[in-house]
């Protein structure tokens, strides 16, 4: 049952969970990063023209002062599917806040 309601309700559960996650991580961080719209921090940064652009993932943590792109959707999206890099949310969330604080 739990299989069938994750496929049922799957972008739901990432945009809330990634939702959830990033606010975690812009609250701790206290910097400025904002949630923009993929595809405008896309066509505004030219440095992260290489990056990473999931067409399902349309929400993400960017700041402007230090051009730097968080996805926490995406990274939720991986972790539902059982592919992220992180062991767990806990360890991405600990990682991005380190990172840039």
């Amino acid at each position: 049952m739990g299989a069938e309601l994750l496929k049922n309700h799957f972008d739901n559960f990432v945009n809330r969970l990634g939702a959830y996650i990033g606010q975690v991580i812009k609250n701790h961080i206290a910097q400025d990063f904002y949630w923009y719209e993929a595809s405008s921090v896309y066509n505004y940064s030219p440095n992260l023209d290489g990056a990473d652009r999931n067409t399902k993932v349309q929400s993400v943590l960017y700041s402007k002062k230090k051009d730097i792109l968080i996805s926490p959707l995406n990274v939720a999206s991986q972790c539902l599917k059982g592919s992220s890099p992180y062991s767990s949310f806990l360890t991405y969330v600990e990682e991005m806040i380190e990172q840039h604080s």
